[in-house]
């Protein structure tokens, strides 16, 4: 077995994927609330994000942990991650150009 195969078959680095991978999957998630919520002002917009912090935090902690070895722990963070990262481009995109 390689290096690389047993670095990611570890469960060490399930347990990085699951408390690393899913605070930076967090917060991208809390930035993408924040700026897609339709209603109030700009505090009231940063209070919707963050309310759903912790829930976000302990969803994928929990799904990143019941994955089979680190490599799906990392595949389900990104799933997740990826299309964030993407609507906060796009929303700030958009922004930019209405300006």
């Amino acid at each position: 077995m390689s290096l690389i195969n047993r670095i990611f078959e570890n469960n060490i680095n399930k347990n990085i994927a699951a408390t690393l991978g899913a605070f930076i999957t967090t917060i991208s998630l809390t930035v993408c609330i924040t700026l897609l919520w339709p209603f109030g002002d700009v505090v009231e917009q940063i209070f919707a994000g963050a309310t759903f912090f912790f829930v976000f935090w302990a969803s994928l902690f929990y799904w990143a942990i019941l994955a089979e070895n680190g490599a799906w722990a990392w595949i389900r963070m990104l799933i997740i991650l990826l299309p964030a990262l993407a609507v906060i481009t796009i929303s700030f995109l958009l922004k930019s150009q209405t300006q």
